[in-house]
């Protein structure tokens, strides 16, 4: 084997350990971004959680006490476990409507969840 052959195999494994190089970075990236995705979608169903919770308490709290359905009714009251989060309650007779809203940190878009109950009597 000359020099110039033994040069052209070197030149040759070089390119193969750049493209390899290449190759594993962009598998990282991916999988860097997947985690990414992962570690948001975990934040915006605590936030989903939190926020049926709030719902919920707060037509639990109504079904105890049904006589006074009216006095419930509130306008943007502030869910301190929400960011940006607040919470509203129709009542429209029986029929009662909760919404909570909150704006997850990074995103543009408000987020809102509706719980919607007819608190009948026995």
């Amino acid at each position: 084997m000359n020099h110039r052959e033994e040069h052209r195999q070197r030149g040759s494994a070089i390119v193969e350990v750049l493209v390899s190089m290449l190759l594993f970075s962009i598998g990282v990236l991916g999988l860097v971004r997947v985690l990414a995705v992962a570690v948001r979608d975990a934040g915006e169903v605590e936030y989903r959680a939190v926020a049926a919770t709030v719902a919920d308490e707060s037509i639990a709290r109504m079904w105890v006490d049904r006589g006074n359905l009216a006095s419930y009714a509130v306008v943007d009251a502030v869910v301190p476990q929400l960011p940006a989060g607040t919470r509203t309650v129709a009542v429209n007779g029986n029929v009662v409507t909760v919404t909570v809203n909150w704006q997850p940190p990074g995103l543009p878009a408000e987020r809102e969840h509706v719980a919607v109950a007819t608190i009948a009597g026995n």
